[in-house]
């Protein structure tokens, strides 16, 4: 006995009365909307900021704010394909597309991944090119200067929102971005020390900055690949799982839980369970008792969009019948 349930937010007055209202539906499109606006000024405000310091490093030559431009011109770039996804993710569930689009946020991290890459080879060789080239000088160090204070400033601000409005929505992905941000900011800091270093008198100084701010990017592509990676590949942290055994246990009812299963598709948490009832109700009574655990799931895990109870009586033969199924496989 199974029944399935998307969570999208419309009234339900299904078996004994439980509803739920269009709030939950208007807070995922206001969340949505706040988190779009968020993409696009973060675009713009860093975007604005790379042009800057790509524009002086053409007149300063300095290897570390040309490190620091080429990792800002890769967030936007990701944070550009982040939109991407937010759009593609809400298109409607379809005959070909049965879950809908929301693993396209997903897809989008793995083109972040890329972006950040690729700025980090371009920016690691050319400050290699500048540490190796004895003739290497930054010019026009004042301009150099006072681009990287920028990329600082402008990093930061974007942190600033993007967190508070993160919060705001409910929004670990967004908080998450404005965490990185504000990491770029303290990379830009580290390409103004590469400057100053050379005002004293150290000419390494940018070159060396350039270098460690591409070690920097490389960090930050481990770091945010481990976690892109683990979410393509339906990783959840444990503690979601033990959560929804632990509300599906006090509904009343149930007997156990077992097969547990849970993946993230976008920022939608899917989920598939058993659960063990008196092997002696009425089919109907037993249908009521997966209904009250899908209800009770949905009310505790805010993010939780599709929800698959399988209903098994606590015959012991049914429930080795079962298990060896969800484990194996049909034959």
């Amino acid at each position: 006995m199974a029944g399935g349930h998307e969570h999208d937010g419309h009234d339900h007055d299904d078996h004994g009365g439980h509803g739920h209202s269009h709030t939950t539906f208007d807070a995922e499109l206001a969340g949505h909307s706040a988190a779009v606006r968020a993409i696009w000024i973060s675009v713009a405000g860093l975007g604005v900021t790379a042009l800057f310091q790509l524009a002086i490093v053409a007149i300063t030559d300095s290897a570390g704010l040309f490190a620091d431009a080429l990792h800002n011109v890769g967030d936007v770039a990701g944070t550009a394909a982040l939109w991407l996804g937010f759009r593609l993710s809400r298109r409607p569930a379809s005959d070909r597309f049965t879950y809908g689009w929301r693993r396209a946020e997903d897809l989008a991290g793995l083109f972040i991944l890329l972006a950040i890459a690729v700025s980090a080879l371009l920016a690691g060789w050319d400050s290699l090119d500048a540490l190796l080239d004895e003739g290497h000088r930054v010019r026009n160090l004042g301009a150099a200067f006072g681009a990287a204070v920028v990329g600082a400033i402008g990093n930061e601000a974007v942190a600033v929102y993007k967190i508070r409005v993160g919060r705001r929505i409910d929004s670990a992905p967004l908080v998450a971005d404005g965490q990185h941000a504000r990491v770029d900011g303290l990379v830009s800091l580290g390409a103004a020390v590469g400057v100053a270093g050379v005002w004293l008198g150290f000419p390494l100084a940018d070159p060396l900055a350039g270098l460690a701010i591409t070690t920097t990017i490389v960090w930050i592509l481990v770091r945010t690949g481990r976690e892109v990676l683990a979410r393509n590949l339906d990783a959840v942290d444990p503690a979601v799982v033990e959560r929804i055994r632990t509300v599906a246990r006090g509904v009343d009812g149930v007997l156990d839980v077992h097969g547990v299963r849970a993946r993230h598709a976008g920022r939608s948490l899917l989920t598939q369970l058993h659960v063990e009832v008196d092997g002696d109700l009425s089919l109907r009574a037993a249908h009521l008792i997966g209904e009250e655990v899908r209800h009770a799931l949905v009310h505790e895990l805010p993010n939780l969009h599709d929800v698959d109870v399988h209903v098994d009586p606590d015959d012991d033969g049914a429930h080795e019948l079962t298990a060896h199924h969800f484990t194996e496989g049909p034959d």
